[in-house]
């Protein structure tokens, strides 16, 4: 009998633990699906690097969709991450951040990170497949 590897798979199994994946506390988790097409008008903006769209109907408080490079579009939901949802818990896209009215805290749509010191979570990412020019967001 080989020990050796005996050995192996032993700390392999014992090095593998789940590790459970932290959710915001704040935000709910609604599932949904939307898809649409980029050659529609009112996605005009998503076909370029840098461009930006918010679907108000989607997610807690909306989702901002941001083409990160030309072909990759990231989805993150509107709501501020380290707010309950109130009225003042929607971020607003300003350029390529997202700003919440509630506590000034930046956002940046390219990775979700906070950029303002003090913020504990970052935007919630949001699935997306795209297939030439139909997308489809969903959670």
């Amino acid at each position: 009998m080989n020990w050796r590897l005996i050995f192996v798979c032993c700390v392999v199994l014992v090095g593998c633990e789940d590790q459970a994946i932290e959710r915001n506390p704040y935000l709910p988790n609604y599932n949904f699906e939307f898809e649409f097409n980029l050659n529609l008008p009112q996605y005009d903006n998503l076909r370029f690097t840098g461009g930006t769209h918010t679907i108000s109907s989607l997610g807690v408080k909306g989702v901002h969709l941001y083409n990160l490079n030309g072909s990759q579009i990231m989805a993150w939901e509107a709501a501020c991450p380290n707010h309950n949802p109130s009225q003042c818990s929607a971020t607003i896209v300003e350029g390529i951040e997202a700003q919440c009215p509630c506590d000034n805290f930046l956002y940046s749509l390219a990775t979700g990170q906070p950029l303002t010191e003090g913020a504990t979570y970052g935007l919630v990412n949001y699935r997306v497949r795209r297939n030439g020019n139909q997308v489809l967001i969903y959670n």
